[in-house]
């Protein structure tokens, strides 16, 4: 019968309306600035509560039992107060040697790099050093500073010679020099001396070709491979010698990672400026590691100079998930199909077009066939009630309804922390129902469910966007494709660039759409209301499609300027619009308007419109 009486109570609690919610944080305000908490105590079944808790002990860390602390934080190991309530007692308990009280209380879920550090320490301090030492590589291999407060332990459980160099290798990688010559008198033997070289290139005092007599195979492969990433732009044909050097010497059988980033820059570097070594040096980058700017700048460069035979063994061996997308099965089939191989061009173009992507899309165009979509909604499963049951669940929620991102960001952060896949997904479609698209995305990318298409591309404001799609004569999966790629459905969000908004609207133009349209606008603060943006950003869409004739100019004049895409055309007059888009020249606004493009043929799906073909009398797409 209790336990009825509690389940029902629970229930009332997570249904008081947002006011309650709202007077219990000015609860929290009032114990912050010395309110008793005993004042509050009818409310502490309330699971915005612990709030008022956390200020509270923070209030009296020095006098209050660590025990009673350290139970509180034990009783609430994913929640965010616990970590800032923990930043300021463990440092207190340490000093006090009250090692317990750290060890009884710890998470991982809200341990930053400090707390870590003197939990470790406290068990070290136990007599557990094993315990101490379980996990230490991961910590101590970072390619930031560590903070201070991991210096003791450091002190007492220094790492290895190895484990020294790992991180100097790392940290020269990030380019972290400040660091690295912190490192350097740690080092010794051979490893100083490669340390020594690395270092006099990066600060000009020996030539980048230097690398190459690094004795050390490791040490030269992630010198030689840093130098091919930082130099490729200023020192192009200095760096394309190096890399010639090393693939001769077999340099690049280690550190294979750094390596690809190294051979790719140089690759696409050369690739830009059509010259041939582009081909050998991009056939060098490991299996599998291709960066993909590398990958379509030289597919570029191969169009360019209808090179379509040598195509072929470049993305033929490429292999990995880089090879299979359809963007490089796309460009396989027509190299084949220019040069007379019809079965071959068929079964690229038919694995291009098996896959939810613009150039499946066009693949499955060409082959008369229509678009896979490959659609598999997400749908509310066992876990979904479990998860949305948990104090913190509401707690995000009521974050949400109140507006305070930061929080709620929080308290999911702790919710779903080390969550397997499949509860994952189900707090993915949680946060999607609350109208918190950039969290439900950003989470199934993490479960990778690519698929869920009712999640990743949802329908929001869509009376709204229909509306302003008939007044301005487009398609109404137009303007939610541009809102998807802009800002994925963030109002309040800013780029650095200045744009604002759901359609990411910089204010300039807002103002010069407003005058030419009569739209009212009294300033960019207005470009965070839902309907100024969408207004101002539809008209703005809309006469850029009326200019341009076709979305993927509209969309990179949308990205990049009307009369940067005027100059691009009248570089390449008479392209297709597959190979068109293959040649602009910013890496953001190649993939904008693919990504554009894909996204419009995806919200036709979802919005029941037949699609409109990409071949038109006015445009060949191939």
């Amino acid at each position: 019968m209790l336990v009825k009486y509690l389940s029902s109570f629970m229930l009332f609690l997570f249904s008081l309306p947002s006011q309650a919610a709202e007077s219990l944080l000015q609860a929290e305000t009032a114990v912050q600035n010395g309110a008793p908490l005993s004042q509050y105590q009818h409310l502490a079944a309330h699971p915005l509560y612990p709030y008022l808790q956390y200020r509270h002990y923070r209030n009296h860390l020095q006098t209050l039992p660590s025990q009673e602390i350290s139970d509180f934080l034990r009783l609430h190991p994913r929640a965010p107060f616990s970590g800032w309530l923990a930043e300021h007692a463990y440092p207190l308990w340490l000093a006090r040697g009250d090692y317990a009280a750290i060890l009884n209380s710890y998470s991982p879920a809200f341990a930053d790099e400090s707390i870590e550090c003197e939990w470790r320490l406290a068990n070290l301090r136990s007599g557990n050093r094993a315990q101490a030492q379980q996990g230490l590589e991961a910590l101590w291999l970072s390619p930031k500073s560590i903070e201070a407060a991991c210096d003791p332990l450091f002190a007492q459980l220094p790492p290895s010679a190895a484990k020294i160099e790992a991180r100097f290798r790392l940290v020269m990688l990030e380019g972290e020099l400040s660091l690295a010559n912190r490192l350097r008198p740690h080092l010794q033997g051979n490893a100083a001396s490669a340390a020594d070289t690395w270092l006099a290139i990066r600060r000009g005092s020996l030539p980048l070709n230097s690398a190459l007599s690094i004795n050390e195979p490791q040490w030269r492969a992630a010198a030689v491979s840093d130098i091919l990433r930082r130099y490729a732009r200023e020192r192009l044909h200095e760096v394309a010698a190096i890399a010639q050097q090393g693939m001769q010497a077999g340099v690049f059988t280690l550190e294979k990672e750094a390596a690809a980033k190294g051979l790719s820059r140089v690759a696409a570097r050369l690739a830009q400026e059509d010259n041939p070594l582009a081909e050998s040096i991009f056939a060098a980058i490991p299996q599998g590691l291709h960066d993909k700017n590398a990958v379509f700048d030289l597919i570029a460069y191969e169009l360019r100079l209808q090179r379509w035979q040598q195509l072929i063994p470049l993305l033929s061996n490429m292999g990995g998930k880089s090879g299979a997308q359809a963007e490089v099965q796309y460009w396989l089939g027509k190299a084949y199909e220019k040069t007379g191989q019809a079965d071959k061009a068929r079964q690229h173009y038919q694995a291009a077009a098996a896959q939810r992507d613009f150039f499946g899309f066009l693949a499955a165009e060409k082959l008369g066939q229509a678009p896979q979509f490959n659609d598999k909604p997400l749908l509310r499963d066992s876990h979904y009630a479990q998860i949305s049951a948990q104090p913190a669940a509401y707690r995000l929620k009521t974050f949400l309804r109140m507006g305070d991102m930061r929080r709620a960001q929080q308290e999911y952060n702790g919710l779903t922390y080390k969550m397997p896949p499949a509860e994952l997904r189900q707090a993915a479609l949680l946060a999607a129902e609350q109208g918190w698209v950039i969290q439900s995305v950003v989470s199934l990318v993490k479960t990778e469910d690519w698929d869920a298409l009712n999640v990743r591309f949802p329908l929001q404001y869509e009376q709204k966007v229909r509306h302003l799609a008939q007044q301005n004569n487009i398609s109404p999966a137009t303007i939610f494709a541009i809102i998807r790629k802009e800002s994925i459905f963030q109002p309040q969000i800013k780029s650095s660039a200045g744009a604002i908004g759901l359609m990411q609207v910089m204010p300039a133009t807002a103002r010069h759409v407003a005058n030419q349209s009569g739209i009212a606008y009294s300033g960019s603060q207005q470009l965070t209301d839902i309907d100024t943006n969408l207004q101002l950003g539809s008209r703005y869409l809309a006469d850029r499609l009326r200019e341009f004739g076709h979305l993927a100019y509209a969309a990179a004049a949308y990205n990049a300027g009307p009369s940067r895409v005027n100059t691009w055309r009248a570089r390449h007059p008479n392209l297709p619009l597959d190979e068109w888009i293959a040649q602009i020249p910013f890496y953001e606004t190649r993939d904008y308007v693919k990504r554009v493009l894909e996204y419009e043929r995806i919200y036709e799906y979802r919005l029941g419109i037949a699609h409109k073909p990409y071949r038109q009398q006015s445009l060949r797409p191939w």
